[in-house]
């Protein structure tokens, strides 16, 4: 059974045993029924015998607690393999050799300067030593290069599937959204639409919108949603050498950060500490490939890849959205 044919059931249950394989099937077909399908804690059983039948589940494992993985003796491993006409049946023995050791806790195939990366846990530095002779010897033909590093282990995580589900959801609410933001006739409305629908819907504290003024090369604070509503403040002009705001429309591409506590570009990090946020998050509006606005949004959670991702998917169709009033230069709001 391939990936690309598991349905959206499927990856529902691979995400939340991702997360923790206990979970039940009990547990999985009450989160699946409050998503709006229609299945029973059986036909849970019955696709999970389904899943190991077709190796998509090949086995459970528990998750071991980093400090005591810790205590061990880690080693991280790279190697730069000497190339040879025999390299392809090398590196076959190589993978098999790792998935066969119960001490290789991770292996993987590297582009760069170094071919291959694995992680070895050992009980004793003799454990280590006598192995890594062993595996010197053993791949003699292949290593051109063996570097070993002592590691301390500071997470430890399963594998967990991508939410595609919760992915496609968050698409939805962008769509709506923008249809919402439709209704407006004017410029001016649909913008203050735009700057409370982030705070709304994308749990941002407060969130601001900027437009470029090319005479000035500045950008000048047009909207704000959320806590912060006051346009005349500190940030009402900010020129594009600003570490945050500015690098966007300097850029024309986005600027994130889940540590705005110590973040470089957060200009007050005190004041981030006080208002507890997280996330920063900032876009740039386009038109013909021109600057013509920024996004900006603070939050109190740590946004997601896909939460950025959906942000930026949310800006682009705004670019377009708007472009009919950029047309028409109605954007030079004042």
């Amino acid at each position: 059974m391939q990936i690309r044919n598991m349905d959206a059931i499927d990856k529902v249950i691979l995400y939340h045993l991702g997360r923790n394989a206990r979970t039940s099937s009990q547990d999985i077909a009450k989160i699946l029924q409050g998503m709006s399908f229609t299945i029973t804690d059986r036909a849970v059983r019955q696709r999970l015998e389904r899943l190991q039948k077709n190796k998509v589940i090949v086995g459970y494992a528990a998750i071991l607690n980093p400090n005591l993985v810790s205590e061990k003796v880690n080693r991280t491993i790279l190697v730069k393999f000497k190339y040879s006409k025999t390299l392809s049946e090398a590196i076959e023995r190589l993978t098999r050799y790792v998935n066969e050791s119960p001490f290789c806790i991770y292996a993987a195939r590297l582009s760069g300067d170094f071919d291959w990366v694995c992680h070895f846990v050992f009980s004793s530095v003799e454990q280590y030593d006598l192995e890594t002779n062993n595996f010197l010897n053993r791949f003699a033909d292949l290593i051109a290069d063996f570097r070993s590093y002592e590691s301390k282990a500071t997470k430890s995580s399963p594998y967990v599937l991508f939410d595609e589900y919760e992915s496609h959801e968050k698409k939805i609410q962008v769509h709506t959204i923008l249809n919402s933001i439709k209704k407006h006739d004017n410029l001016n409305d649909r913008l203050n639409a735009i700057a409370e629908s982030l705070v709304k819907y994308f749990d941002a504290k407060f969130a601001r919108i900027w437009f470029y003024d090319k005479k000035s090369k500045t950008l000048i604070l047009k909207y704000s949603a959320g806590k912060y509503k006051n346009i005349n403040g500190e940030f009402s002009k900010i020129p594009l050498n600003s570490l945050k705001i500015g690098a966007v429309a300097k850029t024309k591409k986005p600027v994130v950060s889940n540590d705005v506590f110590h973040d470089p570009r957060i200009k007050y990090h005190d004041w981030a500490k006080k208002e507890k946020l997280r996330s920063f998050a900032g876009y740039p509006i386009l038109y013909k490939g021109d600057l013509v606005a920024v996004l900006g949004m603070f939050s109190q959670k740590t946004l997601s890849p896909s939460d950025f991702e959906i942000l930026g998917m949310f800006s682009d169709q705004l670019s377009k959205e708007l472009s009919g009033f950029f047309e028409t230069k109605d954007f030079l709001v004042t």
